[in-house]
């Protein structure tokens, strides 16, 4: 079933690795340590999230989206010097754990195929794989921020087959939004939806007789 598979696409944030507290709570957390009620800190973060993020490119981009962000918290709190701190505290890209299947999943599909990774995501999730100690194990990262295209428009998934020099009928894509999968499957690609809900990553590769063809190639 598989014989032609080369390549593997993940998404990153949901199917590789996520952050067990999310980011309002992040920074509800911090907030309330300094003694803020949580009236206060809940108005300050509604009226922050009423910017529009830009489509953001670069680190310093970022930065400065994050700052105003931030800041605009710590101004509504009456103490602006809470913007540098919420910054290095409550960023996504601090808060990341991986997914407790996933190193010995990569372990076993990397003796066999060829992995890549296609996030619609800032530049600083770059540095989460650096971090996790996964980048090892896949040939490139493709990041919306870094090619200007978003899934699940068809840009970013021929954007990240040419990278790996592979072809849509030989390559799989995993991710954890319906979306994205229809997206991959639109340019001809294999899309597998990741409920986590229902089933963590070895089990469905393993269900979809990826996993187990990776682990036993004699048994084929």
């Amino acid at each position: 079933m598989n014989n032609k598979i080369k390549t593997i696409f993940f998404d990153a944030g949901g199917v590789l690795f996520d952050t067990p507290i999310k980011g309002d709570e992040r920074i509800i957390n911090l907030l309330t340590e300094r003694g803020y009620h949580s009236a206060k800190i809940d108005l300050a973060i509604s009226k922050a999230k009423h910017i529009k993020p830009p489509f953001i490119t670069s680190w310093y981009e970022e930065e400065k989206y994050y700052k105003h962000f931030y800041g605009i918290i710590a101004e509504e709190l009456g103490e602006v010097k809470l913007t540098n701190e919420l910054l290095h505290f409550a960023h996504y890209a601090g808060h990341c754990e991986l997914f407790s299947e996933v190193k010995e999943v990569l372990e076993s599909l990397i003796t066999k195929y060829e992995l890549a990774v296609i996030s619609n995501a800032m530049p600083s999730m770059d540095w989460i794989f650096d971090r996790l100690g996964i980048r090892k194990y896949f040939k490139t990262i493709i990041l919306s921020a870094n090619v200007n295209e978003e899934k699940p428009s068809k840009g970013i998934y021929y954007t990240s087959l040419n990278q790996m020099e592979a072809t849509p009928e030989e390559s799989i894509f995993i991710d954890d939004k319906i979306e994205n999968v229809e997206g991959a499957e639109i340019i001809g690609m294999r899309g597998i939806h990741l409920d986590r809900r229902r089933k963590n990553l070895k089990e469905l590769l393993s269900d979809e007789r990826i996993l187990y063809d990776s682990l036993m190639p004699s048994q084929k």
